[in-house]
């Protein structure tokens, strides 16, 4: 039988709808940071609250990952259209209360809400592209996402800051998600793959009845328990811990341009220069993931050369004064260090289940640690950080009577420690996880079902 060709994989309209709906989800994540510095102004706002904002957002989305995993077991991958559905909704009205919220308290309540409702888009979402696409394609279709995911939020931070206004974007994007909903309950259901040849037919079918009785038969606990036994899968945690920090705290990136003074114009000609060199670094990693997959480790490999060069230019882009410098390297950041989402982790994911319900756990309970962690020590901890070196400024006695270029030094300086520390125990577990896969060999392709489905 013919391979598809990776564009006639990555066109189907299920599998274009999944990487739209990844697309929003990005989009409205990318809306709270590019607000920061019009809620410090409008609702008088220290830095420090605005990274409780970020807590708060992060801490529901990662408590109510469990409450999704379930939900996702309990009704299997034939219903999971149906809980995108209501999932998006729900995502959707808590975006437009957002927008109407005038207060620290509402904004701190709906953001909470809004985050609850989110955290089911990424388990889903992976959970059925992988579904829909062949395991050999894997890389290029989450290629796809993460530069969707990229445009949309270069689009919604750039909105933001165009238009100096923070409440059209978040109603915008709210409106689009009550639409993904009805689109997802139309147009998603999960059905059997066609087939030309009925033996073919009838041994697929068989596999499916199998492999849903073996998916209904384990409990959700006994899930757990047994992706937690793989040493890859947990060392694919431990890196997500301490790897997602760091991109939490970039919540401050836009309240720091503006800090070191440089002109709106200029602000937005940065966010565009990261999206445009972040959507290639997203399908960049996607195929070098492709590419070196068949070799040993040639997946984890692909990613410690995103961590360890991203690391370098962030931190020439933090403390860059001059525009050219801090653009140019900002560039040069997302380019190559937004390559392991789509080269290592997401694929990495996929194969390591043995069922869509157990990847959606695998998913959740990645998703569920790692959020955790960068909720505690992402933005609320660069902005207490920040606050205090505020508050031991001699010559101040307030944050609003500090220059700005001093603030900006505050604040990247903390940016580049706690970054670069993080992102160095993140390499190491990546270390770690290419040794536990040479010794058990958990992710050789050989070993990988090809069972997918797609639209009837």
């Amino acid at each position: 039988m013919t391979t598809p060709s990776s564009t006639t994989v990555l066109c189907k309209l299920p599998v274009l709808l999944l990487v739209i709906i990844a697309a929003l989800d990005s989009a409205d994540k990318a809306l709270l940071a590019a607000s920061f510095p019009m809620l410090e102004k409008t609702l008088g706002l220290h830095v420090d609250t605005l990274g409780y904002f970020s807590l708060f957002t992060n801490l529901s989305y990662a408590l109510s990952l469990p409450l999704w995993g379930w939900i996702i077991h309990r009704y299997t991958v034939d219903r999971s259209h149906i809980i995108l559905c209501t999932s998006c909704f729900l995502w959707g009205v808590a975006t437009l209360f957002i927008s109407i919220s005038d207060s620290a308290i509402s904004q701190a309540l709906f953001r909470s809400l809004n985050g609850a409702a989110l955290a089911s888009i990424m388990p889903l979402s992976q959970m059925m592209l992988t579904e829909y696409v062949l395991p050999s394609h894997h890389g290029r279709a989450f290629g796809l996402m993460g530069f969707l995911e990229k445009i949309a939020a270069t689009m919604s931070t750039s909105a933001v800051i165009w238009w100096e206004d923070w409440t059209n974007p978040y109603r915008f994007v709210g409106c689009l998600s009550i639409f993904m909903a009805v689109m997802s309950r139309s147009h998603l259901k999960m059905g059997r793959r066609k087939v030309d040849d009925k033996k073919n037919e009838e041994d697929e079918e068989e596999q499916q009845q199998r492999l849903k009785g073996e998916e209904k038969e384990m409990t959700l606990l006994q899930i757990f328990h047994r992706i937690s036994q793989i040493p890859v899968f947990t060392y694919l945690v431990a890196q997500g811990l301490f790897g997602a920090i760091p991109w939490d705290m970039m919540s401050f990136i836009l309240l720091l341009l503006e800090w070191k003074d440089f002109t709106r114009n200029q602000i937005i000609s940065f966010q565009i220069s990261a999206g445009v060199f972040g959507t290639l670094g997203a399908f960049l990693g996607g195929v070098l993931g492709d590419y070196f997959a068949f070799s040993p480790r040639g997946r984890i490999h692909v990613a410690l050369t995103s961590v360890i060069g991203g690391t370098i230019f962030y931190g020439l882009f933090l403390f860059s004064k001059s525009y050219q410098y801090a653009v140019f390297w900002y560039s040069m950041f997302h380019l190559w260090g937004g390559w392991t989402p789509a080269a290592t982790l997401r694929p990495i994911c996929a194969k390591l289940a043995e069922n869509a319900s157990e990847r959606a756990q695998i998913v959740a309970a990645w998703i569920l640690l790692e959020k955790t962690s960068s909720a505690i020590f992402g933005a609320p901890l660069v902005g207490f950080l920040t606050k205090r070196l505020f508050d031991s400024t001699d010559n101040a006695s307030d944050e609003a009577a500090l220059a700005n270029h001093e603030k900006a030094d505050a604040l990247a300086f903390n940016l580049f420690v706690l970054s670069t520390l993080f992102w160095f125990v993140c390499a190491y577990f990546f270390v770690l996880m290419a040794r536990a896969e040479a010794a058990d060999g958990s992710l050789n392709p050989k070993r990988q079902s090809t069972r997918k489905i797609s639209t009837v």
